[in-house]
């Protein structure tokens, strides 16, 4: 989890990741037992808050909820990842922008990406190199 922070917090740069994900809502998983490092960078400037939503609170996760619905259909829990071919990063990353693709009433019938794109063009192109899939 924390090198996935890593990750994005140097793709879209430290200024705009400290606006966009000022505070990082999850739930009380073992993966994110290092929070503090998530918060805080290594050089000390503060990156993020970490909120804890309570258990069998769904609610307070909003969007996030229905995201991980989504995600249980293409990868049931206590699911064999390798038997339904999820090897590598590239197969996470499929499944990311078959997420990131899929059309949402609550966005007007567009998706997450295209979002995106309409409100931050250069940020879009920072992720261009994930997949958009075309939604039917």
């Amino acid at each position: 989890m924390l090198a996935g922070i890593n990750l994005i917090d140097e793709i879209l740069g430290h200024d705009f990741f400290n606006k966009e994900a000022e505070v990082l809502k999850t739930d009380q998983g073992t993966e994110f037992t290092c929070a503090s490092q998530a918060e805080i960078r290594s050089d000390g400037t503060r990156r993020t808050r970490m909120f804890f939503c309570d258990p069998m609170a769904s609610w307070q996760k909003g969007s996030l909820e229905n995201v991980h619905l989504l995600l249980r259909e293409i990868c049931p829990k206590e699911c064999d990842l390798k038997a339904i071919g999820v090897v590598d990063q590239y197969a996470c990353d499929i499944i990311s922008s078959n997420i990131d693709s899929y059309l949402k009433e609550k966005l007007n019938g567009k998706s997450s990406f295209q979002l995106l794109e309409f409100l931050s063009p250069d940020t879009a192109k920072k992720f261009y190199e994930f997949v958009q899939i075309q939604m039917k």
